[in-house]
């Protein structure tokens, strides 16, 4: 129970990665709350949580409307004065029926562009915003990226948001070392999460398992990462956790 007492907060915990974040954490003895806009799945993993003897509970919002967002917030922080730990795993890189990859740049609607760049970026930053005041020393920010092998072609306007929570995660390490809160991000390659297998199934022997990533961001968020800060981890199927930028 590395992480009694903690409190920690997931956003894109209804499914995938998000999902097995959550549940890892909740192992090491955090409460969770689990942020997004899916009822029913938010619910999902909350009962999968404490069916295992874990914490959790549920706070929706939108993070497509700049108010569902602050209405979140406001909702975490009347339930705590403390967030030990934030995850934002959030990202939008497929539609209901669609997947957003393969695709010309200017044939993307353009409230899809928005919407991708509010989910990927602009809400991550306003969450860590407004949680650095609750943040004790110690305290751990972690983003998930995303590895971009074939470089952008097909689905920039996600790998544009990626490429700026990586940026974003340099920036806040070097503004927050004074505080002794550590910043990382985590850059999954292909992951074999729901999504992933609806629409990529002829690549699914390749993509690493999100419990996988889930067991590092626990690494990240124990006494054993206390001096790892403002890096950049890519994760893939089959080899150990590397460092680097890549297109």
């Amino acid at each position: 129970m590395k992480l009694k007492n903690k409190f920690a907060v997931v956003t894109g915990a209804s499914t995938g990665i998000g999902r097995a974040i959550a549940i890892e954490l909740a192992k090491g003895g955090a409460f969770i709350a689990l942020a997004g806009r899916t009822q029913d799945k938010l619910l999902k993993t909350k009962s999968l949580i404490t069916e295992n003897g874990g914490q959790a509970g549920v706070f929706l919002g939108d993070f497509t409307k700049p108010d569902s967002l602050e209405a979140l917030i406001t909702l975490i922080k009347q339930r705590t004065d403390k967030v030990d730990i934030l995850v934002n795993v959030a990202g939008i890189w497929h539609g209901k029926d669609e997947v957003y990859a393969g695709k010309g740049f200017e044939s993307f609607p353009k409230q899809v562009i928005l919407d991708t760049y509010a989910v990927g970026l602009t809400a991550p930053t306003l969450l860590v915003h407004a949680f650095i005041p609750l943040m004790p020393k110690g305290g751990k920010i972690i983003n998930i990226s995303g590895t971009f092998e074939n470089g952008a072609k097909g689905w920039l306007p996600y790998f544009v948001s990626k490429k700026g929570i990586e940026d974003l995660t340099i920036g806040l390490a070097e503004e927050l070392k004074d505080k002794n809160i550590q910043v990382n991000a985590i850059s999954p390659s292909d992951t074999a999460t729901e999504a992933y297998r609806k629409y990529f199934p002829q690549y699914i022997g390749e993509a690493i398992e999100p419990e996988k990533i889930a067991e590092f961001v626990a690494y990240l968020c124990s006494e054993e990462a206390k001096n790892v800060t403002g890096r950049v981890f890519v994760l893939k199927k089959g080899k150990k956790p590397y460092e680097g930028y890549h297109t």
